[in-house]
């Protein structure tokens, strides 16, 4: 789907609400489309609007370093917008997630920006869903309301990154719907060679560890208590501490197989 033929806006599905994106400047719209391809959708009345910057007032076109900063601004108040909308609706956890394409079973990952979730996604994401690099929505009964938007994928020679979309990445979409399996928190901390190392959490201690990766948790009824429901049902919190990402393949495997 285009942008509306009045108005320059385009529509993208974020953790299951639908976002507007006002296209102040017309130089922005087929970059948007290019980097939303994946989750472009029909309008909605009652969805949250984000609206993009407008033409230079010198009226020069943008380079490429300024567009790249640009489209990751839109997609950061995308991500925002969204995250406000489901707020006291769904655990929201900042990871990365990939899932089965059969059974739907839904890995998160649990880390901080830059810190692998992205490698993590282009290196073990062939073959398997691309829910999202970003934000992991869960719903009370395990349902992941996806986010598949596009990937911040740097560039060789530095600068700012690059917002690309998952397909034009060779990823896939969820072809049924995912339901999260497990949970991981990333520790990309060994040394080139050193075997994975995989610790089980307390859980006490992984509410502490996961709080300050989770948004608007406190808008949820009893949220404390909801998460440790959430963990347990799926058999608690684990550490993973790595190097590679293509070494977390076994273990990717193994929650994916996961039956419900």
């Amino acid at each position: 789907m285009s942008a509306d033929s009045i108005g320059s806006v385009l529509h993208v599905r974020a953790l299951g609400t639908t976002v507007a994106i006002d296209a102040a400047d017309e130089a922005l719209v087929a970059p948007l489309e290019r980097a939303w391809e994946a989750v472009l959708c029909e309008p909605a009345d009652d969805g949250p609007r984000v609206r993009t910057p407008g033409p230079s007032g010198e009226g020069a076109d943008r380079t490429t370093d300024e567009l790249a900063s640009t489209l990751s601004h839109i997609t950061q108040e995308v991500t925002r917008a969204a995250i406000q909308a489901r707020a006291g609706e769904l655990f929201m956890f900042h990871a990365g997630a990939l899932s089965d394409q059969a059974s739907g079973a839904t890995l998160a990952f649990v880390a901080p920006g830059g810190t692998g979730k992205t490698t993590l996604v282009r290196t073990l994401g062939p073959g398997r869903g691309y829910v999202t690099d970003e934000t992991v929505g869960v719903r009370a009964d395990r349902v992941i309301e996806t986010y598949s938007k596009p990937l911040s994928v740097r560039r060789p020679s530095g600068g700012p990154k690059d917002e690309t979309s998952p397909l034009a990445l060779g990823l896939e979409l969820p072809r049924v719907t995912p339901w999260l399996a497990g949970v991981v928190v990333l520790r990309r901390d060994l040394e080139p060679g050193e075997p994975v190392e995989v610790e089980e959490v307390d859980p006490l201690d992984a509410l502490v560890m996961l709080g300050p990766e989770t948004s608007s948790l406190a808008r949820l009824d009893r949220p404390l208590h909801a998460l440790s429901d959430l963990l347990h049902t799926i058999g608690g919190l684990r550490v993973v501490r790595y190097h590679d990402a293509a070494d977390l393949d076994p273990l990717v495997s193994d929650v994916l197989a996961a039956v419900r």
